[in-house]
C-alpha cells in the first residue's frame, strides 16, 4: 500500500495509483511511502478470488453438492475480505505514521 506523506501540509493519506506525487490537499509535491502487504492483505485477496470463484460458479448454475452453503461461502467469504482490508488499511496507516514520525 502506498501513502502520500506531504511535509508541508503534515498530512498522510493513502494514495492511488494515478495520483502519486501531488498532495490532495495544497496539490504539492509529497514523499510517497510504501507498506509492503501483511498476512492480512494476503488473506483478503484470497477470500476474494474464493468468493469470486463461488459468483461464477452460481452465475453458470454449476451444483457443487453444497445445498445453501454455497451461499453462506460466497457471501462470507467476500464480508470477510472486506473486514480483513479494513483491518490491512489500519495496520499499514499506522505503519506509515510510525515511519514518518507522525504519533496517532
Amino acid at each position: 500500500m502506498k501513502f502520500c506523506y506531504c511535509p508541508d501540509c503534515k498530512e498522510l493519506r493513502p494514495t492511488s495509483w494515478y495520483r502519486r506525487k501531488t498532495c490532495l490537499l495544497c496539490g504539492r509535491d509529497c514523499r510517497i511511502i510504501s507498506i509492503p502487504i501483511s498476512i492480512y492483505g494476503y488473506a483478503m485477496y484470497a477470500l476474494s478470488a474464493l468468493g469470486a470463484a463461488f459468483l461464477a460458479l452460481e452465475l453458470l448454475e454449476e451444483d457443487l453438492g453444497l445445498g445453501t452453503w454455497r451461499l453462506f461461502i460466497l457471501f462470507g467469504s467476500l464480508i470477510a475480505a472486506m473486514v480483513l482490508a479494513a483491518v490491512e488499511t489500519e495496520k499499514a496507516s499506522s505503519l506509515a505514521a510510525q515511519r514518518v514520525g507522525k504519533v496517532r
